[in-house]
């Protein structure tokens, strides 16, 4: 009987280690979620050359540039060239949720139907904000979004994005 107990007190107390280490690493799972969607969460900058006129936009007028809704900006004759981050960064998917509370894969189904439709192309997707500001400088009628902390004086911001 005592070689019983042993072996039953001997599981018992490894179960134990077993479930604390399952606590341990689900509270540290968790952590590690909240840092990722903090560290997320960024001032995102709508940005246009400092030579556009246009000095200032609304949410929806930035939505409907974006989703080629408008194809000139407001109050002007000329067409708009949008440039994008990466199809699927992180970057990306905050734009789509601060601007119009849209997921990655609204988006992305979006421009398939108008893609699939042959009515419009996407815009042009870019390595990353570094390249979004060089083609901006470069274009006085593009327009494109960044990493607030990546704004330079290149570039005239004319929306924040944030939480």
């Amino acid at each position: 009987m005592t070689v019983t107990n042993n072996f039953i007190l001997e599981n018992v107390s490894g179960l134990k280690n077993i479930i604390i280490h399952i606590i341990i690493w689900s509270i540290f799972a968790m952590f590690c979620m909240e840092f990722t969607n903090l560290v997320a969460a960024e001032e995102i900058a709508v940005v246009v050359n400092i030579n556009n006129p246009v000095k200032s936009l609304t949410s929806r007028e930035v939505s409907d540039i974006f989703l080629a809704r408008r194809k000139v900006f407001p109050s002007s004759d000329e067409a708009v060239f949008v440039v994008e981050q990466p199809q699927n960064s992180k970057l990306r998917e905050e734009f789509f949720r601060l601007l119009n509370r849209m997921k990655l894969k609204q988006v992305n189904a979006y421009w398939a139907r108008l893609q699939f439709s042959g009515d419009v192309q996407p815009p042009k997707a870019l390595s990353n904000s570094q390249a979004v500001i060089k083609v901006i400088r470069n274009n006085r009628y593009a327009i494109g979004y960044i990493d607030a902390e990546s704004v330079d004086d290149s570039v005239h911001v004319i929306l924040n994005l944030k939480d």
